[in-house]
Parts: structure tokens; sequence; C-alpha cells
């Protein structure tokens, strides 16, 4: 990933990733009642607590992830030599912000089913209070990550001079 190329795409799939996983994230769910249902699950020691935490984790390991491999493909970008001037992660910041925001209002709308489906239930722990506010944090993320790409690539611009 060591790469302009290798950079761009990490940014990019990780924001699809994101997409992608917090919309499929109602199957996950199905298939952790369908386990929570499945009859003498309760005879295993702290196996139907272990699912009431499992999805909260899930997508918190999704997210975090997802930022992480943007991280990862802004820093190779950054490298020295790979984008000297700036100017594609001035670029990529912009269209990173452009992408975010655009399929952002799929993932609030799955993050409105998730809660509106599985929140009053109490075996799922916390899953609701995270729900409401990941998408807060989520979306200042995607804004910040944007526009500190941004950012960056005018640093290096500047530095350039």
């Amino acid at each position: 990933m060591g790469s302009i190329k290798g950079g761009f795409l990490a940014m990019v799939f990780s924001i699809l990733g994101i997409v992608l996983f917090v919309s499929m994230f109602s199957s996950v769910m199905t298939a952790l009642a369908a386990l929570y249902d499945t009859a003498g699950a309760s005879t295993f020691i702290a196996f139907q607590t272990v699912l009431g935490i499992a999805p909260t984790l899930l997508l918190l390991v999704g997210v975090v992830s997802a930022g992480y491999f943007y991280y990862k493909g802004y820093k190779s970008l950054s490298k020295s030599g790979t984008d000297a001037s700036g100017l594609i992660r001035m670029v990529i910041g912009i269209l990173e912000i452009i992408l975010f925001v655009t399929l952002f209002a799929s993932i609030v709308t799955n993050f409105n089913t998730l809660y509106t489906t599985y929140s009053s239930n109490t075996v799922w722990i916390a899953f609701g209070t995270v729900i409401t506010i990941l998408a807060t944090v989520l979306f200042l993320a995607g804004l910040f990550a944007g526009g500190a790409t941004a950012a960056g690539g005018i640093r290096a611009r500047r530095a350039r001079e």
C-alpha cells in the first residue's frame, strides 16, 4: 500500500466498507437473535450474555477498522516521494467529504432501522445507546478525515513552495 493508488484505494474502500458494513448489519442482528433464541442456548455458561454484547462490539470494531484503514491509506499517500506536492491529498480530501456525505444517508437510514428494531430489547446490551451516539461520531469523524486529508495536502504544498 506504499503507492498513491494503494493509499487512495484504501481510503475509498474504507468509506464504502463502512456503508456496506452498516447496511448489512441487520443480517448480523438477525443471525445473533436466532442464536440467542436457539433451544438450549441458556445451558452454556455466559453464552447469552456474550451474544448480548456481541452486536455492540462488532459494530464498534467495524467502524474503528474502517477508520484505521482510512488512516493507513492516508499515511501511504503522505509518505515522502509519493505525494510530495500534496495536490492528490487535497483532491482526495474533498472527494472523501463528497463521497461520505452523499453515502451517509444510507448509514443513517440503517442505523435508524437497527435502533427501531433492536433498541427496546434488553437482550442487546448498550446497543441502542451506542447506535444513537455512533451516528453523530461517525459523521463528524468522516468530515474530519476529509478535512484533515485536504489540510495535509495543503501543508505539503506550502512546504514545497
